[in-house]
C-alpha cells in the first residue's frame, strides 16, 4: 500500500481517529436522544439545547463518515463509462474523476471556510455559548480532507489504493 513505514504509521493513526470520532459522534447522538426521551416522558422536562446539540452531531456524523467513505473507497462513484472502456484507459478514466472530486471538494471547502468566516465575524451563538461558527467547523475541514485524499489517490498509480 505505502512504501514508507513512517506514512503507514501516520495513515493507520488517522484512520483510527476517524473511526473512533464516527463511533463517538453516534454514540452521542444515540445518549442525547435517549436521555431527553427520559426526561420528557418521565419528569415532563428536557435539555433546552439538547435537539440543538443532536442537530449539529448529525452534521458532524455525517461528515465525518464520509471522510471514512473516502478513505475505504466506498464513496458514491458515477462510473457507467468505465464499464464500456478498454482497461488501458479505466486508469485514466478514474484518475480524471478523482480529480474532478478533488477539485469539487477543495471548492466546497474553499467557500465553507468564507462562509464560516463570516458567522465568526458576526459572533452569534447557537446555545450555552457555543459559537456558530464551531458548529460548522467541520464543514471545510471534512471537504479539505476527503479532497487530498482524492488528490492523493488521483496521483498514485494504483487508483484502488486506500489513502
Amino acid at each position: 500500500m505505502y512504501k514508507n513505514e513512517k506514512i503507514k504509521r501516520v495513515a493507520n493513526i488517522i484512520g483510527k481517529i476517524e473511526d473512533a470520532l464516527v463511533i463517538f459522534f453516534l454514540f452521542s447522538i444515540l445518549a442525547i436522544a435517549i436521555i431527553q426521551i427520559i426526561l420528557r416522558n418521565v419528569f415532563d422536562s428536557g435539555i433546552i439545547w439538547g435537539d440543538s446539540l443532536v442537530s449539529i452531531l448529525v452534521l458532524w456524523l455525517g461528515l465525518t463518515a464520509s471522510i471514512v467513505a473516502s478513505r475505504q473507497n466506498k464513496h458514491i462513484k458515477i462510473d457507467v463509462l468505465t464499464q464500456y472502456l478498454p482497461d488501458i484507459y479505466k486508469i485514466h478514466v478514474k484518475r480524471i474523476g478523482l480529480a474532478f472530486a478533488s477539485i469539487v471538494c477543495f471548492c466546497v471547502s474553499y467557500y465553507s471556510f468564507v462562509f464560516i468566516s463570516g458567522e465568526f465575524m458576526f459572533g452569534e451563538y447557537v446555545f450555552a455559548k457555543v459559537p456558530v461558527w464551531i458548529t460548522e467547523a467541520i464543514i471545510p475541514l471534512a471537504f479539505l480532507a476527503m479532497g487530498i485524499r482524492y488528490l492523493l489517490r488521483a496521483v498514485l498509480s494504483d487508483t484502488g489504493r486506500r489513502v
